[in-house]
């Protein structure tokens, strides 16, 4: 009796609602979505770090209870030292030297208006800071789905904060001269030419900065926009999947204890350790054949996990916040996929504590029966991402396929999520370009009275250089059409472009580096040039099949065709082979050619899609050699086989000779049989 007959309902019945939510951030934009990566590899990213640890003194920490105790202690903590100083020749201006002017205006005025704008560009950070939500709270009513626009508003805060305060300065210049009477200024213009300069200046500056919002507003769109079609739907399947092996390895580890003696190796390296690398080299090192350095090392670092885990602990408690748990399934799962032992370690240890004993596959009753009737619906989705050829069982190998593609697919998705962002920042820095050139434009137009009689003579000389940058152009456009529009293939994706298999290594907003499949050289291949090209994407497609063709003897009975598809159906449904054949095996007659042979083609289905180049060239080899057997066994031969060479023993080769008329005599009797088995006689004869 297997010891999974005795646990029932050793797990809370599941909820399809995701147990936890991370935030992705990119281009200043925050998406609630669902991790990929390990939130502990967070750590790995201190580089150049040099031990030090950094501590506040009493100044620093009263800085920082400053700026967390309220939004209105942080941001009074920002105005008032500025606004102080400028309040200190504002209050002389106003008292002592009231007099004191700039051609007629006085100094008072200045000040104020300096004031003004001093505070109005924290009132339009705190408007931009107050948008979303007020979005929100609006639109929400109407629609449920505004979270993403409001978000992408959220990351909007800096541009709307700059457009906001540039026309709240612009409107705010006429208290410049409010302590002059006599003086004419308004929103429009002013008598003064040094304020009526200051107002183009920031009348200019209003559209520059709306050019400046739109074009945050194009990034942030091609940002959001992008992420959501092409990473959302694989980031939450990929999270899916990983809470449903989590499933698995937490009922394994109800069932079986870590570290107990019958998954013992496999938990020592699931939890491999850098102190069990320090083990491992020792052994190398002093050609131990026993595992006892690598062990001692692994308990060492088990008991600095619990050491860790205990204070941990102490530290939530007393401050209230949670953290994660280094032997929860989430962070057990998590870092044995960063490592293809780990991973098939994990794989094997699910699988054997969950198969029921004398069998060698996982069905789907030894999935609820350690789950529980309450969870039918979730066995049977794990059951089902398990089963990938659908034949009603699981196998050790599909497991550890599984788990193995798993880990594969977070780590190209990161990379892949990386890689778009640099083209998105690459093409942000570009666009940052032509905003320039526009702000230039905009500022000539403002102050410059001449600057549209000379716009003909500009053109003209920068049209006279067009030759030069026409190609650059037409690449970057084409470039953006072909990386954020089409987007044929990811990181990590095996593709075929002019009958040549490549992987994809990096993806960059001109250009793209892959690996060739078979010399594994890389390869950069511009943008613009995949551009027109056809692009078979491998890893995207689902279950392939291969043409097969073959030439065999003209005397091929149509029986022995036959015989042949049985005998190939039979190898393809047998009981090591229908994981990895599909049933449907063809085989038909393409062409007789000149009449001498027979061409026949046969359509082989995989399971899986070519991916994987070990085990696609494992399935096509094990194919053709069983193909040849085949052949050979009912006696399909090659054109012109089927007999022994003239000259062997057994067809001898000999000469005689005849008279000439004996000779003329046998080739009119030839010919008149000829004649007499013919459709349409000859007219002659």
């Amino acid at each position: 009796m297997s010891s999974t007959d005795t646990i029932v309902h050793i797990l809370p019945p599941l909820t399809n609602q995701p147990r936890e939510t991370e935030t992705y951030k990119s281009k200043n934009i925050t998406v609630n979505t669902q991790e990929v990566t390990d939130p502990d590899s967070q750590d790995n990213q201190s580089v150049g770090y040099d031990g030090e640890v950094d501590t506040l003194r009493r100044l620093g920490r009263f800085y920082n209870w400053i700026l967390t105790f309220s939004v209105v202690t942080r941001y009074a903590f920002y105005i008032l030292p500025v606004a102080t100083l400028l309040a200190i020749p504002l209050s002389i201006f106003a008292t002592i030297h009231s007099d004191s002017n700039i051609k007629g205006i006085k100094m008072m005025g200045l000040f104020v208006w300096l004031e003004i704008v001093w505070c109005s560009l924290w009132i339009a950070k705190l408007c931009s800071k107050t948008l979303p939500r007020a979005f929100r709270l609006c639109c929400g009513v109407i629609s449920a789905g505004t979270r993403k626009h409001s978000l992408m508003i959220k990351a909007l805060e800096v541009p709307l904060s700059i457009v906001f305060w540039v026309i709240a300065c612009w409107a705010s210049i006429p208290v410049i001269a409010a302590f002059n009477p006599e003086t004419d200024v308004t929103v429009l213009g002013s008598n003064v030419h040094w304020i009526r300069s200051l107002q183009k200046g920031f009348l200019a500056s209003v559209p520059v900065a709306c050019v400046f919002l739109v074009e945050k507003v194009v990034i942030e769109f091609i940002t959001v926009n992008y992420h959501r079609t092409q990473f959302s739907a694989r980031i939450q399947e990929s999270k899916r999947r990983m809470h449903l092996f989590e499933l698995l390895y937490e009922a394994s580890t109800i069932l079986f204890a870590p570290y107990c003696p019958k998954f013992a190796d496999d938990d020592y390296i699931i939890n491999t350790s850098l102190l069990s690398t320090v083990g491992k080299e020792i052994q190398n090192v002093t050609d131990l054949q026993t595992g006892t350095p690598i062990r001692i090392f692994d308990n060492l670092g088990r008991l600095g996990t619990g050491v860790t885990s205990v204070f941990g602990n102490i530290v939530s408690e007393v401050t209230g916040t949670q953290r994660v748990d280094s032997k929860s399934p989430h962070a057990v799962v998590s870092w044995a996929l960063e490592r293809r032992p780990a991973s098939e370690a994990l794989a094997r240890r699910v699988f054997n504590s969950l198969v029921a004993e004398g069998n060698d596959a996982l069905y789907q009753k030894d999935i609820e029966r350690v789950l529980g009737p309450d969870n039918h619906h979730e066995a049977e989705e794990i059951f089902h991402a398990l089963d990938k050829d659908a034949n009603g069982d699981v196998s050790l190998e599909e497991v550890t396929m599984m788990v193995i593609e798993l880990g594969e697919g977070r780590r190209a998705m990161t990379k892949s999520l990386h890689d778009v962002d640099r083209a998105i920042k690459a093409l942000d820095r570009i666009l940052m370009c032509v905003v320039l050139v526009g702000a230039g434009l905009i500022y000539g137009t403002f102050f410059s009275d001449n600057f549209f009689k000379n716009m003909s003579l500009y053109t003209t000389s920068l049209m006279s250089f067009s030759f030069a940058f026409a190609g650059t152009v037409q690449e970057f456009t084409g470039s953006c059409i072909f990386l954020f529009v089409k987007h044929p293939y990811d990181v990590g994706d095996r593709v075929e472009i002019n009958n040549v298999d490549l992987i994809v290594e990096h993806i960059s907003l001109l250009y793209t580096v892959f690996r060739r499949v078979d010399s594994q050289r890389k390869v950069q291949i511009p943008n613009i040039v995949n551009n027109g090209n056809w692009i078979e994407n491998i890893s995207r497609s689902q279950a392939m099949s291969e043409h097969f063709s073959l030439a065999i003897s003209a005397a091929t009975t149509f029986e022995e065709i036959e015989n042949l598809t049985d005998e190939l159906k039979a190898f393809v449904t047998a009981d090591g082979n229908r994981r990895d054949y599909k049933s449907d095996l063809d085989v038909e007659v393409a062409n007789v050619g000149d009449m001498s042979k027979l061409e026949l083609k046969i359509n082989l289905g995989y399971k899986s899609n070519w991916s994987n180049e070990k085990l696609r060239v494992a399935r096509r080899s094990k194919f053709m050699c069983a193909l040849l057997a085949t052949l050979r066994k009912v006696q399909i031969n090659a054109p012109g086989g089927g007999d022994v060479a003239i000259g062997d023993a057994s067809r001898p080769a000999y000469s005689v000779s005849v008279s000439d008329e004996e000779a003329r005599i046998s080739r009119m009797k030839y010919l008149d049989e000829k004649e007499s088995h013919k459709y349409v006689k000859d007219k002659g004869i």
